[in-house]
């Protein structure tokens, strides 16, 4: 029998939390220059021995907007043999979760900011249904990708409607194919754990500012998505690198790295063929992004949506 993953409201954080490091609504690149492969939502790709193969990029929601997948995408996933995802979330991975809590060394929350962010923080976290003695069990980093999800997505995926990349893992499965993760959850987790907890603090109290002026940016994001075009969230992420040189090794340790290896991953079952691959479309375009990395392999990329 085929083991189905853990559906848990959390999965996906590290996407999330690159756009909460990285995108400032008032930031913007002063190049215009093109960003490679910004535009798209599914690719083919080919290299002569193996059938062809096709990559999505995804968001990690649960809004049932962004499940009404377009015919080519459809007719792309129906007729693949194997589909690979960024993580699966098996049980397993539910149980490291579960063990996986702020050092009892570590500072407080109430300790890293001051008292009016943590009344904020705690006041927020109630929408959520988590209560101010839980709050301090939850690292700074971890309550800044919760927040940028609004309560009501929240809601949704506690409730076990699926995201997006859970729908495709349980349609995958669905169809028989072979599924693989291209990631580890521990290797996720290792990115929160790197990052000092002042920084995830300041990071915190960044985003309770941000969500007063804006309380669904994700909305902005849905919509980019549905369009098909990144660009602005890209050009956006190279505006704050310019003024802030920290925001480059968050690029670097949230998306850079991570396409290296989920490429590295990817490329035996591309040569197997007939593969759909699905992972956070952040993780596509640019210089760095994996559908440029597969083209320095030699692999053709074709624009199909």
């Amino acid at each position: 029998m085929r083991r189905r993953p853990l559906l848990l409201p959390f999965w996906g954080f590290p996407l999330v939390a690159l756009i909460i490091l990285l995108w400032s609504a008032t930031a913007a690149a002063s190049d215009l220059h093109p960003i490679r492969h910004a535009e798209g939502r599914l690719w083919r790709i080919e290299r002569s021995g193996a059938p062809p193969s096709h990559i999505m990029g995804t968001i990690h929601i649960a809004d049932p907007r962004v499940r009404a997948l377009p015919a080519p995408i459809r007719e792309a996933f129906e007729g693949s043999e194997q589909a690979a995802f960024e993580l699966l979330m098996t049980p397993e991975d539910g149980e490291v979760i579960a063990r996986r809590r702020v050092p009892d060394d570590s500072e407080p929350l109430a300790e890293l900011v001051d008292s009016e962010t943590y009344r904020r923080v705690v006041a927020l976290a109630a929408r959520y249904g988590i209560p101010e003695q839980a709050v301090g069990r939850i690292s700074p980093g971890a309550l800044a990708c919760l927040f940028r999800t609004p309560p009501e997505e929240f809601r949704r995926r506690a409730e076990g409607d699926l995201f997006l990349d859970l729908w495709l893992i349980q349609w995958a499965y669905d169809l028989g194919m072979r599924v693989v993760a291209l990631e580890r959850l521990e290797e996720q987790l290792a990115l929160f754990e790197a990052a000092p907890a002042k920084d995830q603090a300041e990071v915190l109290h960044e985003l309770l500012d941000r969500l007063e002026e804006d309380p669904n940016p994700i909305e902005r994001l849905v919509e980019d998505y549905l369009a098909g075009d990144m660009t602005r969230v890209f050009r956006e992420i190279e505006g704050r690198i310019e003024k802030e040189p920290a925001a480059r090794a968050y690029k670097k340790a949230f998306l850079d790295d991570r396409n290296h290896r989920m490429v590295e991953r990817l490329v035996p079952l591309l040569e197997r063929g007939k593969a759909f691959v699905a992972v956070g479309a952040a993780h596509l375009p640019g210089e760095e992004g994996m559908l440029h990395l597969l083209e320095q392999q030699g692999y053709r990329i074709t624009r199909v949506y």
